[in-house]
């Protein structure tokens, strides 16, 4: 029996990876906050790539639904989407609003009560920046940055971001006039450095903002500003 399958989600992020340049790839999310990723051929993309647009929600039908695997994986979903020559998809209306986050406890990350074959989203005050790791030699001249970001029960984590992210961090960071900066990454990988768990890029998916604007972000920084003043 033959399934057509159809759906409507927003498009939360498109990127191609450098292993797989000809292969376009999408986290997509539907009303409720649920994601699932899909896979986009070099022989579809040409048609239908300016209509892939992050923040769209768009309408997809007649695509193929395969079990997502591999060691890492961007969303909990078992199965992800993959296009093939009867698909189709146009732009639809908001279905929902929303930032589009689903951030996790520092504690939860510290304590190994997050699985590390699954991004996360992260949101915390960027409180340190370094170039490089000063105890591993290896780390020099590789153009590797650390941020170390701090929620508002004061625990930290650190975040290494690979070459790729490095001018864009920097020109995030320059665009940022205030000295509260609020930085979210999202997508962003679990690893264990020295028997600490940190936070780094995956592929070229994390997303990474400063002092975006939206409510949580607001939030945190009203929070941090309060207890710098000393209020409540």
């Amino acid at each position: 029996m033959h399934v057509r399958y159809v759906v409507k989600l927003k498009i939360l992020r498109r990127y191609r990876c450098p292993s797989s340049l000809d292969t376009l790839q999408l986290v997509l999310s539907d009303d409720t906050g649920d994601r699932i990723q899909a896979t986009i051929g070099e022989g579809y993309v040409a048609n239908i790539s300016s209509r892939l647009i992050e923040g769209r929600w768009i309408f997809i039908k007649d695509f193929d639904l395969v079990n997502a695997v591999g060691s890492f994986r961007l969303t909990l979903h078992d199965y992800k989407i993959c296009w093939k020559l009867e698909t189709s998809c146009w732009k639809i209306g908001p279905l929902a609003s929303g930032d589009d986050f689903g951030f996790v406890q520092f504690e939860d990350i510290i304590g190994g009560f997050r699985d590390p074959n699954f991004s996360v989203d992260l949101i915390g005050r960027l409180v340190s920046i370094i170039d490089f790791d000063h105890s591993d030699p290896g780390d020099y001249g590789c153009q590797q940055l650390y941020l170390e970001l701090e929620n508002e029960a004061s625990t930290r984590i650190r975040c290494r971001l690979s070459r790729a992210y490095y001018q864009k961090c920097l020109e995030g960071l320059r665009n940022c006039n205030d000295h509260i900066i609020i930085c979210v990454m999202q997508f962003a990988k679990l690893e264990l450095s020295r028997g600490i768990v940190q936070a780094t890029t995956a592929c070229t998916c994390t997303q990474l903002l400063f002092n975006p604007m939206f409510n949580e972000v607001s939030r945190m920084r009203a929070v941090f500003a309060a207890s710098e003043y000393g209020t409540s």
